[in-house]
């Protein structure tokens, strides 16, 4: 057992204490435990929704290279850039995120697939917001939710499936309209 194991439970819950942070922060980037603390703490951070240290976390393990190809890792930074109407460098993380799928733990392959798609999805979809009107950022949202709407169906996965298939009529009645 880790001597990190006794903080996971804590993180899921974002309960971690004001002393339990300042452990897991006292772990040194050159320790093999560095990622591991980071990743509790992003996990309270994200549980409290505390988002300056959220943000702050994922920076701290994007310091060490093999970080920066973690799918999962990448994927949590993609969320946090369209969270913040980042669309290209959200599109950026999630499509790195996509190129290394490969490298995501076998039981979390489903769920990271669903919100790389969701994040490209919703990232295409506020850059068309954010344009005059652009009808190629438009279909490029509509792909992006009918990828995520397709992926989902696979698990029969209706509460997505309805998520997508409002940002579609969404999508759709706009495209009527500009047409």
């Amino acid at each position: 057992m880790s001597d990190l194991d006794q903080y996971v439970e804590s993180a899921k819950k974002g309960k971690l204490a004001s002393t339990d942070i300042a452990v897991l922060e006292a772990v040194d980037v050159q320790e093999p435990n560095y990622t591991r603390s980071r990743a509790l703490l992003l996990m309270n951070a994200q549980r409290k929704g505390d988002d300056k240290s959220t943000r702050s976390y994922l920076d701290q393990l994007m310091l060490l290279p093999e970080n920066q190809y973690n799918p999962v890792f990448l994927t949590d930074y993609a969320r946090w850039h369209v969270n913040h109407g980042e669309y290209d460098k959200a599109l950026e993380k999630a499509s790195l995120a996509e190129r290394y799928w490969a490298r995501i733990p076998p039981e979390l392959v489903f769920s990271k697939k669903a919100e790389i798609y969701e994040i490209q999805a919703a990232a295409w979809q506020g850059k068309f917001y954010k344009s005059d009107e652009d009808m190629d950022l438009l279909g490029s949202a509509i792909k992006g939710w009918e990828r995520y709407r397709q992926h989902v169906a696979t698990k029969s996965r209706t509460d997505l499936q309805k998520r997508a298939d409002e940002e579609l009529a969404r999508l759709q009645d706009i495209k009527e309209k500009l047409q």
